[in-house]
């Protein structure tokens, strides 16, 4: 990633350049992008996408000779950074208020149902994959990082393995794709999906995914699923709910008990290690009428944020009753 001036407007930019010499599932990855993130311009929750294309450059090699390269790149907004640069430093995430945490997490929510709305799904949802834009005294959180993500409305673009399988840094992958039971259809996906930003909550609470945080050593529980599936059994995902259950217990002790009950409930639905209990609707009445499944999680994150912000006020309004 690189950033640049805008001839003709003189703003920055970034520029996303395809590494050369890459090839195969990288070259597809990088133009089904582009693709993507123009079906996807209208998304108030999805980063921009200005420009892109080929551009041939001319390069000096080592001995003086030139040569014409293609280069593939994408212009994109500048984000301020990422959200995993708040959540990996441990002092940085203890002083991002729980306001602003699940506040930047609603952003993830509604960035990603409309995903959903226009039939595409991300597919690698990691605190990594969502950039923060400031603008003057506030922040907001936008998706990025396309390669992986599909539309349902087209034909696999790859082998059923792959979608078995899974992609990417398996840390962050739901427990299906460590043991190798993922899904290539849509219900699948989306609730790989629903996972993936139940899992970008634990991170802004912990600093870690949650499939980290419920498995452990992810290449001894794969190599285990590995050696069960040589010997013709499968591990059932539903013998995961205990160590889900006492994942999600740590985690909540990690937060305001204001917001406990209600963080819990959002943990236990979209994290859920059987896949299809994901997708189903809120667990209260009000939630179950919602037009789309995560219209009810969005609901709980304004709930929560609402219930951060009058105990502050209540905390303040107690500090000046005793300074005066």
């Amino acid at each position: 990633m690189f950033e640049a001036e805008h001839l003709d407007s003189g703003g920055r930019v970034a520029i996303k350049i395809l590494k050369h010499g890459v090839a195969g599932d990288d070259v597809v990855d990088f133009e089904n992008e582009g693709r993507l993130l123009r079906a996807l311009a209208k998304c108030s929750g999805v980063i921009n996408y200005i420009d892109g294309g080929t551009e041939q450059v001319q390069l000096r090699s080592l001995i003086g000779v030139t040569v014409p390269v293609d280069v593939r790149y994408h212009v994109l907004p500048i984000a301020s950074g990422s959200l995993d640069e708040l959540v990996s430093d441990a002092l940085a995430r203890r002083d991002l208020g729980w306001a602003d945490r699940i506040g930047m997490w609603r952003d993830t929510v509604v960035a990603l149902k409309q995903m959903h709305d226009l039939g595409i799904v991300h597919r690698d949802l990691k605190s990594s994959n969502c950039l923060l834009m400031v603008r003057g005294s506030s922040a907001g959180v936008r998706l990025a990082d396309l390669g992986r993500a599909k539309n349902l409305a087209q034909s696999p673009s790859r082998s059923i393995a792959d979608y078995v399988n899974g992609r990417g840094d398996l840390r962050f992958a739901p427990p299906e794709y460590l043991l190798f039971q993922g899904g290539y259809e849509a219900a699948d996906f989306i609730a790989a999906d629903y996972y993936g930003v139940g899992s970008i909550l634990v991170e802004l609470i912990t600093g870690f995914p949650m499939t980290a945080s419920a498995m452990g050593d992810v290449r001894a529980v794969m190599g285990q699923a590995q050696a069960d599936i040589s010997m013709g059994r499968k591990r059932p995902l539903a013998s995961l709910s205990m160590q889900y259950r006492s994942a999600v217990d740590d985690v909540i002790e990690n937060v305001p008990r204001i917001i406990r009950d209600d963080l819990r409930v959002v943990l236990e639905y979209l994290c859920n290690p059987e896949p299809f209990r994901r997708v189903t609707s809120g667990p209260f009445s009000k939630d179950r009428a919602a037009r789309h499944p995560l219209d009810w999680v969005i609901r709980r994150a304004d709930i929560m944020i609402r219930r951060i912000e009058i105990q502050s006020r209540e905390e303040r309004r107690r500090m000046r009753l005793r300074t005066a």
